[in-house]
This record gives structure tokens, C-alpha cells and sequence, in this order.
């Protein structure tokens, strides 16, 4: 595994996408490879938006506000101590996802997209997760589209998990060494 952080300028790397998309999966796996501290999204919602989810209820923006706040202050602090993260977070509102770029980090958002039926038969195969296939039209209704933001990546979740993983770590190499600074030092 290769550690390409610079030091002297952390990055941020973003796995959005509708649930079951598989962005904790490829965050957990970019985490490991270039050895940014992991961030679960899920974990920051409180446990009135988990029970609402797990009811099949969508959650508007005003619930969700709480929830973004949270993510972004354990950001800043990351940030602050200057470490690189990647985030497993939906990213639907683009709104929430300035709040992100606005934290001083060098930001890429890696979208991972696809046709919600294959997307469906993933939620309805995964287990232990709040959330359900029933919630995935209503994320889908809130997904407001990225094509005009530059620094999104959009990835085609319909490939194999080894392939994806290969395409986003280079996305992300490519991100690395466009945004370090001189004499920054990479971690080992």
C-alpha cells in the first residue's frame, strides 16, 4: 500500500453517493491505502434520524442540517491536525456538499452513480444497515446533479469493486500531486 499524504497540505476525498452505492466500502479502502483517517457519515446522524430512516422515512434538509454541522466541526478539528480524510457521505444537497468545501481542505468529491436497480438489489442484500431499499427513490428525489461542479468525479458503480477502487485511487493519486506543496513530506 502506498502513503502519498503530504503533510504540509491534507486533502479531503469525499465518497458520495446514494445508499448502497458502496461509498463506505471504496472509503474504507482508500482510508486504508493512502492512510487518511476514515469518516463515516453515518455515524454523525443522531439516533432520531437513524429511527426516522429505519421507519423508511426520508429526512429533509432541516434534519439533516444537525447532522452536516456535526461532520463538518470533526472536520475542522481533523483538519486542524492536519490530517487527510476521506468521507463516506451521500452528498445529495449541493449545498451540504459547499459546507465541505469550504472547511479549507483541498476537496474531490468521487460520486459514485448508478442505475438504481442494480443499486436496489445491493440495499435488499446488505445487512444490519438503518437504512432501507424503501429509502432509495426519496434519495434519489434529492440528489441534485453534479455535472456542473469541476470537482466531482463521477464513477460507474456498475464495475467490479476491484476495478473501482483502482479507478478512484487514481483519481486520487492524480488529486495527491496536484495539490502538494514543496517540501512537504509523504507519511510512511
Amino acid at each position: 500500500m502506498s502513503h502519498l499524504v503530504a503533510t504540509a497540505a491534507p486533502v479531503l476525498v469525499i465518497a458520495m453517493g446514494v445508499s448502497g452505492s458502496g461509498k463506505s466500502t471504496l472509503a474504507a479502502g482508500l482510508g486504508a491505502e493512502f492512510g487518511f483517517r476514515l469518516i463515516e457519515a453515518d455515524d454523525f446522524h443522531p439516533p432520531a434520524n437513524k429511527a426516522l430512516m429505519a421507519r423508511g422515512e426520508p429526512l429533509t434538509d432541516a434534519m439533516r442540517a444537525p447532522w452536516i454541522d456535526a461532520m463538518c466541526d470533526a472536520l475542522r478539528e481533523h483538519r486542524r491536525n492536519g490530517d487527510s480524510c476521506v468521507l463516506a457521505y451521500s452528498g445529495l444537497r449541493r449545498a451540504h456538499r459547499q459546507r465541505f468545501r469550504e472547511l479549507g481542505y483541498p476537496t474531490l468529491f468521487l460520486h459514485l452513480s448508478g442505475d438504481q436497480a442494480l443499486i436496489r438489489g445491493r440495499m435488499q442484500a446488505r445487512l444490519g444497515h438503518f437504512a432501507p431499499a424503501s429509502l432509495l427513490d426519496s434519495q434519489y428525489a434529492a440528489l441534485e446533479a453534479s455535472s456542473e461542479e469541476p470537482d466531482i468525479v463521477v464513477l460507474d458503480v456498475a464495475q467490479d469493486i476491484d476495478r473501482l477502487h483502482r479507478q478512484a485511487a487514481g483519481r486520487v493519486r492524480a488529486f495527491i500531486a496536484e495539490h502538494r506543496r514543496d517540501g512537504s513530506v509523504p507519511r510512511t
